[in-house]
């Protein structure tokens, strides 16, 4: 664990990311993080961004494990892991607690919605990284709704 208590691994590299005009089981395998107009030029709409990631090791029976998106991303909806649909924890940053549904092989699926012609000066999409947080069991986490 770092010095605050919290460790985060990144989920750089392949996504599984299905393009606003496509059918829900098309999707095709991108390096991320990269912006929505990167992926999908000026196309507005939603688009769905699939990760798979072991069980992070040597966890503490109170450790909590989250996933972090970061900000600027599009308006986020329908956020699973394993197929199990959360609500977040927090929405700034968004964070959502996935201790709970952790198995040795998981998956997090969600949709981002955006309009790149009506924010021009947002990115958008995953253009930062989504970190997965391991967080030390004796510190609590503060809501921040």
């Amino acid at each position: 664990m770092s010095e605050l208590g919290v460790h985060r691994i990144r989920l750089k590299g392949p996504w599984d990311v299905s393009a606003p005009d496509s059918k829900n089981d098309d999707f095709e395998r991108h390096h991320l993080p990269g912006d929505w107009r990167k992926l999908f030029g000026n196309l507005s709409g939603t688009a769905t961004f699939r990760r798979s990631f072991h069980r992070p090791s040597n966890l503490d029976v109170k450790d909590r494990v989250l996933i972090h998106i970061p900000q600027g991303t599009g308006d986020l909806t329908d956020f699973s892991v394993n197929s199990k649909p959360l609500e977040p924890i927090s929405l700034d940053p968004l964070k959502f607690d996935v201790t709970s549904e952790l198995i040795d092989f998981n998956q997090i699926q969600f949709s981002l919605s955006f309009e790149p012609e009506q924010f021009p000066e947002v990115p958008g999409g995953l253009w930062e990284t989504v970190f997965v947080e391991i967080v030390d069991g004796n510190i609590p986490i503060p809501p921040t709704f």
